[in-house]
């Protein structure tokens, strides 16, 4: 059988390219943690989805939970981790209501994203040593 020019990766200049591109010439993959995204639009790089980026454009608080755990070191970068679990659908299709999101990778991403970052309201709350008067009214 005989080689064509293209078979035998040669350019119609007659410079020959490699067949194929072998581990040298690739360039090398970060294994591990990466460094961790300082800026807002570098976190929504980290979760390479367009529909997150919107998310958090338009929920503040799934936004200040992404930024918070991101600036605490806990966001790697990396989206490996697999999991396989069950869920109740009707669950599932509230927090994609919830979040405005299709992808369930998106929702679950969000979803924990909001579960592991400390509640402001709650923290302040319970640092706080003020008490209500005995007078106090609600104004209701």
């Amino acid at each position: 059988m005989a080689h064509t020019s293209r078979q035998q990766g040669a350019t119609k200049s007659g410079v020959t390219a490699p067949a194929s591109i072998g581990p040298a010439a690739r360039p090398a993959r970060r294994r591990g943690k990466t460094s961790q995204p300082t800026v807002e639009s570098d976190i929504i790089r980290v979760f390479k989805s367009k529909a997150f980026a919107s998310l958090m454009a338009r929920d503040p608080s799934v936004a200040r939970a992404v930024v918070f755990l991101t600036h605490q070191g806990v966001v790697t970068g990396v989206r490996s981790k697999k999991i396989s679990t069950r869920v109740d659908p009707g669950v599932m299709d509230a927090a994609r209501k919830r979040f405005g999101l299709t992808n369930d990778a998106d929702v679950i991403n969000a979803s924990l994203a909001m579960a592991a970052a400390p509640d402001r309201f709650k923290a302040w709350l319970m640092e706080s040593q003020d008490t209500v008067t005995d007078d106090f009214e609600l104004a209701v």
